[in-house]
């Protein structure tokens, strides 16, 4: 299957490699540029590893409201979460924190799981403000250290600058409604440059909506709003020396009563972040370009929850629980970088060098009080184990040199990066005289490239890379059971996680079609997971002995697949672009498939353009998933949809709508039920029937 893949995705991208028609639009398009290839701009053809970018534009003309809906057609990507809740990406097989998301230079909050799901995710901001998102798939830990494990997702947004132009006011304002979850949204744009120096720009977004049901609409619903601000200031010191000051603040609170003062959560997810970035491009004899940045992010998630017990499992009869659980991360970070461009004898380099500093406290205080029927207090805002958070610093030096072997022809890339963390559990009295021990590592990451240009628009590619991940401050200092059935152990002696990722890949950028079809290879080495440890005799008679558990480093996962993208105008009027993935993973201790895996999927687009409209129509398609881990896994149908949008450029005013799942089409993506039991009930997991969205957006 594997071979045959490939050999079908080398004739259709020498089949879309002939000559035809320039469309004005796709020249423009063709020319992304990208930062996570080296942290400098290059042109996407011109990074050796696989870069997938969603555009502004892509993120209005699909109407997309978070990262879920921004990531619905990609090669190797899936999401996790819906609308209102916990969000995150999976790359090739990998997610969760061994992905590094970094927005505007600064590193996002952790994810945090728990229960058997996603509790914390990594999609608190807003796609409104979003100028570009970047994904650099597979090992990046050369560039950007711990957790780059399986990829980066760079998320940069709009400055003053990218607003104005070459006036000195600009104002917007935008209105949505997305009915698949109700939701009713808001945003107001404004720039305007107060001096030949300074502009300022303010972005407020404000969203209202309700959980995405399934396809019978019988889940419990919740509602939930978010409140997006972004403020920023350029200051031009002189030709060649800027500041941008950096305001970011996000906000969703979502509240759920299935029954009241008996089963509710009220959830309330803030963030905000300061940052201060100075950059120059007056040359000296160390550097051509500085960019440095010093900033501080504070993020918090509180949920109350109520919960209600009949008493059937307790020895005191009924009673109710309000919990108060928290999660509390804050993140101070600075960075260096700088790059030159020196010539040494026949070959020409691009030195990119410079350090990380980043400085973690994070925290999981969790508080109970309990009410028995008869309204005495039996617990009164009592501590609960989970982990007793940690104290976590980072630093990382890193270099990459993007050398010109051969004019026009052979590009190197050779990078390496040396890191040091420290990890410390911090101190608590709810956890006795446990001795949780400290993490200090060192890591060394290389990473080697090479581009090789048969011509201007037909490139070669391959890449080796190293990743690593530190060991999880909420899996080495877990620390809690519940008597007499379980407890969870500590473990200091965690190694960090590493990947060694290898791809070969072709790119094509001609006139009017451009191609990339990669072939990759994965192994990732001391996987962490649950082992039990010991099983002891319950000292309570008639009960199950008691089971420990303790986080080991025990895995071996090897996954591999081929990627192929390809657009074509047919002519200025007519574009097509399809994207096809293929994925295989498994455990090599067991030799068992890992469920994270995706199904083979893909998608195809045709958007018809004119003047100052368009219409666009998309498939998007998954195959039957069977191979999983265990027999008693579940596994499910093959499945597609199609998607309709429209857009229309009035000249201040510009109107997006689109119509998704437009055959109202029943199906279950493998990714929101891998590893669930076989006998699962899958109704809950069911995607939404048919729905719309429409947004307009008027510019003064």
């Amino acid at each position: 299957m594997f071979k045959q893949t490939t050999i079908s995705l080398s004739i259709a991208a020498a089949f879309f490699a002939a000559p035809s028609s320039v469309a004005e639009q796709f020249e423009k398009d063709s020319e992304v540029i990208v930062v996570s290839g080296s942290r400098i701009e290059q042109k996407l053809n011109d990074v050796a590893g696989s870069v997938n970018v969603v555009t502004e534009q892509e993120i209005e003309r699909e109407l997309a409201v978070d990262l879920n809906s921004a990531f619905k057609y990609q090669t190797g990507i899936t999401t996790s979460g819906s609308t209102g809740e916990a969000q995150a990406l999976n790359i090739r097989g990998i997610g969760g924190n061994r992905v590094v998301y970094i927005k505007d230079g600064r590193r996002l909050n952790d994810a945090y799981s728990g229960g058997g799901g996603l509790i914390i995710g990594r999609g608190y901001f807003d796609v409104d403000n979003v100028k570009q998102i970047e994904v650099a798939k597979g090992a990046a830990s050369s560039l950007y250290g711990s957790d780059a494990l399986g990829g980066i997702v760079v998320i940069s947004t709009k400055n003053p600058s990218d607003y104005l132009s070459e006036k000195d006011t600009y104002a917007q304002v935008g209105l949505g409604y997305y009915e698949v979850n109700s939701e009713k949204s808001a945003t107001a744009t404004f720039a305007k440059k107060l001096s030949d120096f300074n502009a300022t720009s303010i972005q407020i977004t404000r969203r209202d909506g309700e959980g995405a049901q399934n396809y019978q609409e019988d889940l419990p619903g919740f509602d939930y709003t978010s409140n997006a601000l972004l403020l920023k200031s350029e200051f031009n010191l002189t030709d060649t020396e800027s500041v941008l000051a950096t305001v970011d603040y996000f906000d969703q609170d979502s509240e759920q009563i299935i029954t009241p003062s008996q089963v509710e959560t009220r959830d309330d997810n803030e963030s905000i972040s300061f940052s201060l970035d100075f950059d120059t491009s007056a040359a000296t004899a160390v550097y051509d370009n500085l960019s440095a940045q010093i900033y501080y992010t504070d993020f918090e998630q509180t949920s109350d929850q109520v919960r209600f017990n009949d008493g059937s499992r307790s020895r005191t009869g009924p009673y109710t629980d309000y919990n108060d659980y928290r999660f509390e991360q804050s993140i101070f970070g600075t960075r260096l970088v700088l790059d030159k461009q020196l010539e040494l004898g026949a070959t020409s380099h691009q030195l990119v060098y410079g350090f990380d500093f980043d400085s973690y406290e994070t925290a999981r205080p969790r508080f109970k009080t309990r009410i028995d029927a008869q309204g005495n207090k039996t617990l009164d805002n009592e501590g609960q184990k989970t982990f007793p958070g940690a104290d976590t610093t980072m630093l990382g030096v890193f270099i990459q040199d993007n050398i010109t072997l051969v004019p026009d022809t052979v590009t190197l890339n050779a990078g390496l990066r040396l890191d040091r963390y420290e990890m410390d559990a911090k101190d608590s009295e709810l956890y006795g005289d446990t001795d949780f021990g400290d993490i200090s590592e060192t890591a060394l990451s290389p990473k080697l490239g090479v581009v090789f240009s048969f011509s201007e628009n037909l490139n070669l590619v391959a890449q080796y890379a190293r990743g690593f991940k530190i060991p999880p401050h909420d899996l080495a200092y877990q620390s809690h059971g519940v008597e007499p059935f379980y407890q969870i152990l500590p473990n200091p002696d965690l190694d960090p996680e590493t990947s060694d990722s290898v791809e070969f890949g072709v790119k094509g950028d001609f006139e009017s079609k451009q191609f990339a079809v990669t072939v990759f290879h994965s192994k990732f080495d001391d996987f962490i997971d649950n082992k039990v440890v010991r099983v002891e005799p319950s000292q309570i008679p008639g009960m199950p002995p008691k089971t420990y558990y303790q986080y080991h480093n025990v895995g071996k996962v090897e996954i591999e697949g081929i990627e192929a993208e390809f657009t074509v105008w047919l002519n200025d009027n007519i574009a097509l672009d399809t994207g096809l993935t293929f994925t295989k993973g498994k455990d090599k201790e067991t030799n068992q498939y890992i469920n994270s895996i995706s199904p083979l999927n893909g998608y195809v687009k045709a958007r018809y353009e004119a003047d100052n409209w368009s219409v666009t129509t998309a498939f998007k398609g998954a195959k039957r998933m069977t191979k999983v881990s265990d027999a008693d896994k579940v596994k499910t149908g093959g499945w597609g949809t199609i998607d309709l949008y429209a857009e229309y450029d009035f000249g201040n005013l510009r109107f997006n709508a689109g119509v998704f799942n437009v055959l109202d089409k029943e199906y279950i993506p493998y990714e929101s039920v891998a590893g669930l039991d076989a006998d699962t009930n899958l109704n809950q997991y069911t995607q939404p029937g048919r729905s719309f969205a429409i947004n307009a957006k008027y510019t003064f």
